[in-house]
């Protein structure tokens, strides 16, 4: 694919460009050190944030949000279906990752047209991640630290340089109609960005060594719902059911639907629900298929690293680390799955 360089200056006047009349959400780094997306007008170009590790927000929250107007009632005509005109700068590799697996689920078989009528109105920019977190495990799942298709456009810093990487018509349409800013990146420069990338390879391999943990994980999660390791200390066992792990997941997808009076009206709502709440489950007659936390708990990992595969064959976890990072019980999910490893791993 192309890749384009430019300087600071530059690739802010071309923020300004793209975005126009759009909406603009990017990195931003606050005064602790984290990163978080932030809704930035075209005075704050200076205060986005290139590179670095992911943000705090997931990034489901742009495309699937946790409040969703589906329909009202009575009416005499169909709801229209619109979507303001957004880009998304910053994005890593993981949460592209994420997006891409979202779009399986409400593009693929069925369309959610409110999902879709967000995704063909954005712009994906997405970076290079440089300085991943103690709970970033990306590589674990068989995955880079970088994204390599999927975007429109990617940035690197190398050497004070912006790398652009063009990876869709829509990126290369936005270059082309300013290709004053950019130039050819040389050799030198991609040779860089390949050596910073590489770094970050094993940097995330070094923090997450501990836990031998490898892909794939079916075999395990489908084989070993009944072993006694799953009630241990730091699995089912400390968790709180607080729901913040599904919440901060870029990847979890369920959703209640439920009708509210507005006034003279009715609406309907689709809103964020939790598969680790008892309520989850609960059907007619007060029946469950899941009474149990710990049901609950071996669900999300059956969902993930299970049903998913079966059904999309990839696994629903880019390894993003939120979830841990999220937890009042201080479950870390790779712990979960060395623990189901070692089971396999043990004699009979």
């Amino acid at each position: 694919m192309k890749v384009l360089k430019t300087n600071r200056e530059k690739f802010e006047l071309f923020l300004e460009k793209i975005v126009g009349d759009g909406v603009l959400y990017a990195n931003v780094e606050d005064e602790e050190g984290q990163i978080h997306f932030e809704k930035l007008l075209l005075d704050q170009l200076s205060r986005v944030t290139l590179g670095k590790a992911r943000a705090l927000e997931t990034s489901k929250a742009f495309f699937f949000t946790p409040r969703t107007k589906v329909a009202e009632y009575p009416s005499s005509s169909a709801q229209e279906i619109t979507a303001t005109k957004m880009t998304v700068l910053g994005l890593k590799a993981c949460g592209l990752r994420a997006l891409q697996i979202l779009d399986r689920v409400f593009m693929d078989d069925i369309t959610d047209p409110f999902y879709q009528a967000r995704r063909k109105n954005s712009t994906i920019i997405t970076c290079d991640c440089t300085e991943p977190w103690e709970t970033c495990f990306c590589t674990e799942m068989g995955h880079l630290p970088y994204p390599e298709s999927g975007f429109d456009l990617n940035i690197s810093v190398s050497n004070g340089q912006i790398l652009v990487e063009v990876g869709t018509k829509k990126g290369d349409a936005l270059v082309a109609e300013h290709s004053g800013l950019f130039a050819d990146a040389d050799k030198t420069l991609l040779q860089q960005r390949e050596a910073k990338r590489k770094a970050t390879v094993q940097r995330v391999k070094k923090i997450n060594e501990r836990f031998g943990i490898s892909v794939p994980y079916q075999k395990q999660v489908k084989e070993y719902l009944d072993s006694p390791a799953w009630k241990k200390q730091g699995l089912a066992y400390s968790c709180v059911e607080c729901g913040a792990c599904t919440h901060v997941c870029p990847t979890c997808r369920c959703f209640l639907l439920f009708d509210q009076k507005k006034g003279d009206h009715a609406e309907r709502a689709m809103v964020w629900d939790v598969c680790f709440y008892p309520g989850y489950w609960r059907m007619a007659g007060k029946l469950t298929p899941k009474p149990r936390l710990l049901d609950r708990f071996q669900n999300r990992f059956s969902c993930k690293f299970d049903y998913f595969v079966d059904n999309y064959e990839a696994i629903a976890c880019t390894g993003c680390g939120r979830c841990i990072e999220a937890c009042m019980g201080k479950i870390d999910i790779r712990q979960c799955l060395s623990e189901i490893q070692k089971l396999e791993k043990s004699p009979a």
